[in-house]
C-alpha cells in the first residue's frame, strides 16, 4: 500500500468512525424517517487541493523519519557485525557484557522506531484535521440547507438515490471541479 493509500485509509477510518458514532446514539432520527444524505468522503478529500500538499509534507517527514532509522538500523548491524567477529575470542564475562549491550541497543531501536512511528501518526493528525473539518463544514452547511437530518459515508450504504448523494454539492461548495 503506497504513502497516499495509507493517508487516505486513516482519513476514511476516521470519518466511518464519526460517522458510525452519530448513526449509533441517533436510533430515533431513523425511526422518523428523517432526510438521509451520504457523501463520498474519500473522493472529496482526495480533490481538495490541500490534500496533495498535506501527502507532499507527509511524505517528506515519511522519508526522514526513514532516514534516520536506517542510519539507525545500520549502527545496529555493525555493532552485530562486530560482536560476531569478536564473540569467539572474548572471555565468558566480556562476552556477556557484550550480549547485554547488544541487546540494550536492539531495545533501543525498537523502542526509537515506536517513537518514529508515533510522530508519524501525529503529524498526519496535525496535517489531516483541518481539512477533514474544511469537509464536514461544508457537509454540514449542505445538510442544514437541505434540510437533511443524518448523512452518511456513501461507500457504507447499500443503496442511494441519486438525489440523495451530496457529493457533488460538497465539492462544489468548496469550488473543486
Amino acid at each position: 500500500m503506497n504513502f497516499p493509500d495509507k493517508f487516505m485509509k486513516v482519513s476514511h477510518r476516521i470519518m466511518m468512525a464519526t460517522v458510525l458514532g452519530l448513526v449509533m446514539a441517533a436510533p430515533p432520527v431513523f425511526a422518523a424517517q428523517e432526510k438521509t444524505g451520504v457523501v463520498d468522503f474519500g473522493k472529496i478529500m482526495q480533490k481538495l487541493p490541500e490534500t496533495k500538499e498535506a501527502e507532499s509534507t507527509l511524505q517528506t517527514t515519511y522519508a526522514k523519519l526513514q532516514k534516520e532509522s536506517a542510519a539507525k538500523n545500520q549502527e545496529l548491524q555493525k555493532a552485530v557485525a562486530e560482536y560476531k567477529k569478536q564473540g569467539s575470542s572474548l572471555k565468558p564475562a566480556a562476552k556477556a557484557q557484550k550480549e547485554k549491550e547488544l541487546n540494550q541497543k536492539v531495545q533501543a531501536f525498537q523502542k526509537f522506531q515506536q517513537e518514529q512511528g508515533g510522530l508519524f501518526e501525529k503529524k498526519q493528525q496535525e496535517i489531516s484535521a483541518p481539512l477533514r473539518q474544511k469537509v464536514i463544514t461544508a457537509i454540514e452547511s449542505i445538510a442544514q440547507k437541505e434540510g437533511f437530518s443524518v448523512i452518511l459515508e456513501k461507500n457504507a450504504a447499500h443503496y442511494v438515490t441519486p438525489e440523495n448523494d451530496l457529493t457533488f454539492k460538497v465539492l462544489d461548495k468548496l469550488n473543486i471541479k
